[in-house]
């Protein structure tokens, strides 16, 4: 499957990465070399969801490609005017995050980290500045994630019901 490339960054995108910037996390707009990466970051992100089906490896490796496709398609053709953010620290990749500030609440399409980069406060991170630069902040979270739930509610965002599928819509004002 041939995926289409990210939507060029806006004239604020520069100056946005640089107020994001947090615990020595460097954000720069995803670029079209960044897929192979980002592929295998969705992959690690839906690991231990896929181990329990039972499937053979390959068998999950094409699940979770063909799932990194449909879902990057879906957020570039939904959200054209989103900031797509590749994280790194010390030059190496170690997430995404989407951004869409162009309403009236930004919205944050996706955070992912990989998984040694979890759990260092880097998420905290990004949502608070987020929350310090935008007027309100939105997202959507899978039900079955209890810690992204945890941390979203920590952090003073609150449920507004079902966000369609398997997800809730949250706020933070």
């Amino acid at each position: 499957m041939v995926l289409p490339g990210f939507p060029a960054a806006g004239s604020g995108s520069d100056a946005l990465a640089e107020a994001l910037a947090v615990a020595g996390v460097r954000l720069r707009a995803g670029r079209e070399c960044d897929l192979p990466f980002l592929r295998m970051l969705y992959r690690q992100t839906r690991d231990d969801e896929l181990a329990v089906t039972g499937w053979p490896e390959a068998t999950r490796a094409t699940f979770a490609d063909q799932q990194f496709g449909m879902q990057h398609i879906h957020f570039v053709s939904h959200f054209p005017h989103a900031h797509f953010f590749v994280l790194q620290r010390e030059g190496r990749d170690i997430g995404r995050y989407y951004l869409d500030v162009t309403g009236e609440a930004w919205h944050v399409v996706d955070i992912a980290l990989v998984s040694d980069a979890r759990g260092q406060g880097i998420g905290t991170a990004l949502l608070r500045a987020t929350r310090a630069l935008a007027p309100a902040v939105t997202l959507s979270v899978a039900v079955n994630n209890p810690a992204a739930l945890r941390l979203y509610t920590r952090l003073g965002f609150v449920d507004e019901g079902a966000a369609g599928g398997m997800h809730r819509r949250m706020r933070a004002s």
